[in-house]
């Protein structure tokens, strides 16, 4: 395979032409040609495994296809999803567990009630479709009533509407306070996702424009209008977006590090009604709620304004049609198996998914989504975590301790910015599987309701929830996510690690796992979340998660160095169909698995008769995965992750240990030379 720098192709062109010779006739021995990327071929698209027809006979060029070769060959994407990977793995062993927590007529309690109730509620297709679409009828009736923009007001002001509001607003803890609940004011969601697909158009934007149109006119019959007046209201209400997408960030954006210093727009209450003469910003927050705000975060000001010179009569049609549009399109999911169906025809298009996920799997989603609460806590209730609790907190606890080991040798800090980093470090907080605290649900009560009366019944306790928080202090012992969800993260503005229940399974976690795969599992996962305290995005908070400049500027300009050669390698690789990785989208990620990485090494090297076969091989099989070209498309442009195989290939290559251990040399397609390598930590 290639090597990554031009000037190796003439160190090496021996070895590296033997490579390429013995890739292209023991691996790909191809059943129709590849899309080939650089340095790797990018086995995470399915339609590439499928052309392979012999996995390779050594890890030396690409150590995620010969770990992962015999899984991806095997595996087959279901319908319904646009990929399948260690994580969905995980996901399944937490759903199905879950799913007997929502059957078991044996459990009883008030949160059992609400989940076991909710969840027929959603499988209950004879109400349904009785019910067919008569929500988004009434809707529709009341925008087409409107008049004038006062009119338009009072809609927006009527807390049982399902118009969908152009701004979103909800009690946040602020960047400059983290400990205090304030109001945040963000922009709307696009159709096409992203602002920049208004003035260039890609690939996404043409499809989500094909999918989101197509499901439009063919809701709209249901609704007496006309596929050709459905067309219109789409254009319509597309050219409102196009006027508000120039002053809606892009994301790009959102995954560029100085993304919470340009939305760190703290101000008073008075100073954010001011943004606003046409818009009757005051009148719409104080409908939902919080109106009794003191002091407002506005994200994106730039948004409001340009919303705010739009509000006028001249653009009421507009408004009126891109309402429509989006109360046709955002309920769909909660009516009747015909529109259930449509909407998945549409997610199709968008993923490229073929089929649908069975009506049980949709349910437990929206149980797990809509009554986070009941759910974790009935789920708990039925399977103890008391031990993964004690064994996780045991592994971030010695994580820690290694990064202090860490900082104390980076020579490029100095001693100033060294202080600060460990104070940091040692304040983080670790959540771990589930909270010894809840929130309080004894208010909500869902009985005889359908599906739809549930979820409209949820939002308002909800939103009545939220506002209540407004001006008072952060309970940190309350954790506001679903713990069963299969994931794990850093929060900046809580400085804790997020270690949680629905990631302790499969490749990450079981109890009778070896230390080397148990440190490549939930070790790594563990040393990487860590590390985003110290990512470019990360670095910004101090130990109390507020933004705070905490480096000399000698030690930042050095750090964002670093990550500037991290940037520029990841930039020098192409992934499929001629497109480019975006490194400066995904070098916070692509730092945390780094550091994570080395954690563990640093962790094993003090253990004896270590594994580090077992170790790497183990690490190749938590980033199993295979996309749809459609989906790889989406994470590669718009996630800021990197692609699975290159969070295996880039992140080991970094390391002695891997190298040493399959006795890889300059000419592999794994080598990387030590001055070329781009550990940030």
């Amino acid at each position: 395979m290639r090597t990554h720098r031009m000037d190796k192709w003439k160190r090496a062109g021996v070895l590296l032409l033997a490579a390429l010779l013995t890739m292209l006739t023991a691996v790909v021995a191809a059943e129709g040609k590849l899309d080939d990327g650089s340095p790797w071929v990018d086995y995470d698209l399915s339609e590439n495994v499928a052309k392979v027809t012999e996995r390779p006979a050594n890890p030396k060029d690409d150590l995620q296809l010969y770990v992962n070769y015999d899984w991806a060959k095997a595996v087959k994407i279901r319908p319904g999803y646009g990929s399948e990977s260690s994580f969905m793995a995980v996901s399944d062993e937490i759903r199905k567990m879950g799913m007997e927590v929502l059957t078991d007529k044996t459990l009883q309690g008030e949160d059992v009630e609400l989940v076991q109730g909710m969840y027929e509620a959603i499988l209950d297709w004879d109400a349904r479709n009785a019910l067919g679409v008569e929500p988004i009828r009434k809707a529709i009736e009341s925008i087409q009533a409107v008049s004038n923009m006062d009119e338009l007001t009072a809609l927006f002001c009527d807390t049982d509407s399902i118009v969908k509001q152009f701004i979103s607003v909800a009690a946040t803890v602020g960047k400059n306070d983290p400990e205090t609940y304030l109001l945040r004011i963000d922009p709307l969601g696009l159709l096409l996702a992203d602002s920049a697909e208004y003035k260039t158009r890609t690939e996404m934007g043409e499809r989500n424009e094909a999918a989101y149109r197509k499901l439009l006119e063919k809701v709209m019959p249901k609704l007496g209008v006309t596929v050709e007046e459905a067309g219109k209201i789409w254009e319509s209400a597309l050219a409102l977006e196009t006027e508000l997408a120039g002053a809606i960030m892009t994301s790009a954006d959102h995954l560029s590090p100085d993304y919470d210093k340009r939305t760190n727009n703290e101000m008073n209450a008075e100073e954010a009604w001011a943004l606003c003469r046409n818009y009757p910003i005051f009148d719409i927050v104080s409908a939902q709620g919080y109106g009794h705000a003191k002091r407002c975060l506005v994200s994106e000001p730039a948004y409001v304004q340009k919303l705010d010179e739009i509000y006028t009569e001249d653009h009421l049609e507009k408004f009126k049609n891109y309402l429509i549009t989006c109360a046709a399109l955002d309920h769909l999911g909660t009516l009747d198996k015909e529109c259930h169906d449509l909407l998945i025809e549409a997610n199709n298009m968008l993923s490229g998914s073929t089929g649908s996920r069975p009506d049980e799997e949709t349910a437990y989603a929206i149980v797990c989504s809509t009554l986070t609460t009941p759910m974790n806590r009935a789920f708990l209730a039925k399977y103890d975590s008391t031990k993964m609790k004690e064994e996780v907190t045991r592994i971030c606890e010695e994580c820690i301790a290694y990064y202090r080991e860490l900082l104390s040798t980076e020579e490029w800090l100095s001693d100033e910015t060294r202080k600060k980093a460990v104070e940091k470090l040692d304040a983080i907080r670790i959540n771990a599987v589930y909270p010894e605290k809840w929130r309080d649900y004894s208010g909500l009560s869902l009985k005889g309701l359908g599906f739809y009366d549930s979820v409209n019944a949820i939002r308002k306790f909800e939103k009545a929830y939220n506002a209540s928080l407004l001006n008072t202090k952060v309970d940190h012992d309350l954790w506001n996510f679903d713990i069963l969800e299969t994931n794990a993260y850093y929060e900046p503005l809580e400085n804790s690690i997020n270690i949680i229940r629905g990631i302790l399974g499969g490749v990450f976690y079981r109890e009778d796992m070896t230390t080397e795969e148990l440190y490549a599992g939930i070790g790594s996962v563990i040393g990487h979340e860590i590390s985003h305290a110290f990512d470019t995005s990360g670095a910004q908070f101090d130990a109390m998660g507020a933004m705070n400049d905490w480096w000399t500027k000698e030690d930042y300009a050095a750090f964002l160095g670093r990550a500037q050669k991290l940037i520029d390698y990841y930039n020098s690789m192409t992934a499929f169909g001629g497109y480019k990785v975006q490194g400066a989208n995904i070098q916070g990620e692509a730092i945390a698995d780094m550091a994570g990485m080395k954690c563990m090494l640093g962790l094993l090297s003090k253990k004896e008769n270590v594994d580090y076969r077992r170790f790497f091989e183990s690490y190749a099989k938590i980033w199993a995965r295979i996309n749809t070209r459609e989906t790889e498309y989406y994470q590669l442009m718009q996630d800021p992750h990197p692609l699975s195989y290159l969070r295996t290939n880039v992140t080991v290559q970094q390391f002695d240990e891997f190298l040493e251990t399959f006795d890889i040399v300059e000419g592999d397609g794994m080598y990387l030379s030590p001055e070329d390598r781009v550990l940030v930590w």
